[in-house]
């Protein structure tokens, strides 16, 4: 079977979707990721093969002139539209081209359930993890109706023949989703000694995610300045590493590790609250401080808190003050590491990626 990925150029949307990409690919399948040139760097090393789609387009070429990036809480789909009208040809001439017998896309890649529909062959969509509630996502394509609608040019896209969703259930699963277990991917490394030696104090790992904005820089600064104040471990990791020009001597600075090979030897996990960094803490069962930034993190802070999971800090208040009071809470209360426990255990009794790999290849 020939199956074909369409993702947009960010990282993070790729590394959700690599686990089934290579399940399929074990099965003996034909395995193609079709995503704009900023991305196949990602896909080549997460050892699957890419085609060119939509040139060098790129989230911040074409992220609306005006919209602030930090403190967004709106959920704005016209950069994702705007991706689409850049591939849509090109998924198009690549699906009439390669002939795929399936397509696999994610929740905001507008171009490949449009293709798979005119070619007539089936496509499925996979969420990330933790969802965007259904009423935000739902007005969020009622302003960017219209555009749509040009996109597609009077087409009637096709519904998914499947949606995997790697929600664990009482996270709140999408209604009708095929449950299939999140398996944290985000690049190859080499592991410290030091990684694998006990700590002798609690250690915890700071990140803000893989989009470099000023924002995250600000609040990786702000978070380590106020653990420094708890008798604790840092470890800082990430994109935004390289945006603070000096880090105390006691602090960790580890680059890009994969955060399933960091987060088992931590306490804690603080974060931006984007679906990668989140679900791979959900998976290792670690509590979570998060401080949302942009877009749907905010909806993933509010549903981790109400979990029991993780704590949060509202964009405003973000501050070394806030971090000291809000880390020392969710590590003096062992209830928060019961709840993550809980859910990791949860995820784990999910269908693994090969599971839902043959029940795709029946399709």
């Amino acid at each position: 079977m020939r199956v074909l990925f369409t993702m947009n150029p960010a990282p993070g949307h790729l590394f959700s979707m690599v686990p089934l990409a290579w399940a399929l690919h074990l099965r003996g399948d034909q395995v193609l990721v079709a995503v704009p040139q900023p991305l196949h760097q990602q896909v080549r090393r997460a050892g699957l093969t890419a085609a060119v789609v939509g040139g060098d387009a790129s989230f911040f070429e074409l992220w609306p002139s005006g919209l602030s990036l930090g403190g967004n809480e709106e959920l704005d789909l016209n950069v994702f539209v705007a991706l689409a009208e850049r591939t849509r040809d090109d998924v198009d001439a690549l699906v009439r081209a390669w002939r795929p017998d399936l397509l696999v896309t994610e929740p905001v890649e507008y171009s490949g359930p449009l293709a798979a529909t005119r070619a007539g062959i089936p496509w499925v969509l996979q969420h990330w993890g933790l969802p965007v509630p259904e009423p935000v996502h739902n007005a969020a394509l009622a302003r960017v109706e219209e555009r749509l609608s040009r996109l597609y040019g009077g087409t009637a896209v096709d519904p998914p023949a499947l949606t995997i969703d790697t929600c664990p259930p009482s996270l709140g699963a999408v209604p009708g989703g095929t449950p299939m277990r999140y398996v944290p991917y985000n690049a190859a490394c080499t592991i410290p000694g030091w990684l694998l030696e006990p700590s002798p104090r609690p250690r915890v790992c700071v990140s803000m995610g893989t989009v470099p904005i000023p924002e995250g820089v600000d609040g990786l600064s702000a978070a380590v300045h106020g653990l420094r104040e708890l008798d604790v471990e840092i470890v800082v990791s990430g994109a935004g590493v390289h945006g603070i020009a000096e880090l105390p001597a006691d602090v960790r600075r580890i680059g890009w590790i994969p955060h399933n090979q960091v987060l088992p030897g931590c306490a804690l996990f603080v974060h931006h609250g984007g679906a990668g960094s989140s679900m791979a803490a959900l998976t290792i069962g670690r509590p979570q401080l998060v401080m949302p930034q942009m877009c749907d993190q905010f909806a993933i802070a509010e549903r981790l808190t109400a979990a029991g999971a993780a704590r949060a800090i509202p964009f405003p208040q973000r501050c070394a003050a806030a971090v000291r009071i809000e880390a020392g809470k969710l590590l003096s209360d062992d209830g928060y590491q019961a709840r993550a426990s809980e859910l990791a255990a949860e995820i784990a009794a999910m269908p693994s990626p090969s599971a839902v790999a043959e029940i795709l290849t029946v399709r």
